[in-house]
């Protein structure tokens, strides 16, 4: 679905941005590796936290197109419109996410011992790659400077 229908059935707002904003998006992005990569963190946790930073990175290049979403089912629906914003290359990855998203769920708010060692790596070096993409890619647009 189009950003324009997302706007239109009252999922998404408008937003602008400036770089003061995204700035800080890219702090909390910076804050979520920093923490995913602590010694000692529980994989529930480096998992969590490790999707956050991917989604931190999707809401940011969501609000550089103008647009930002409702709070509720926000998670889905900024997957759903980096659909529309990224390039079919990234359909994987942003499947990742949303599968991501759906165990953040449960290990935030239902259970424990979701996500083994192995997925919370994984995530983790998905979600880095992401951002990275994310944040250089803002950096190149005009919302930005």
């Amino acid at each position: 679905m189009a950003l324009e229908n997302w706007l239109e059935i009252g999922k998404l707002i408008k937003h602008q941005t400036n770089e003061q904003e995204l700035e800080a998006v890219f702090g909390v992005i910076d804050r979520c590796f920093s923490d995913a990569g602590l010694k000692g963190l529980s994989s529930d946790q480096k998992f969590i936290i490790s999707y956050q930073a991917a989604f931190e990175a999707a809401i940011s290049f969501l609000y550089c197109h103008g647009y930002r979403p409702i709070k509720s089912g926000h998670h889905y629906i900024v997957w759903q419109c980096m659909k529309d914003l990224l390039t079919k290359d990234f359909r994987k990855t942003i499947l990742v996410f949303e599968n991501a998203a759906k165990k953040r769920n449960k290990l935030s708010y239902d259970t424990t011992g979701l996500a083994s060692q192995k997925e919370a790596d994984e995530i983790y070096e998905e979600a880095k790659v992401f951002a990275a993409f994310i944040m250089t890619k803002i950096k190149k647009t005009s919302a930005y400077k």
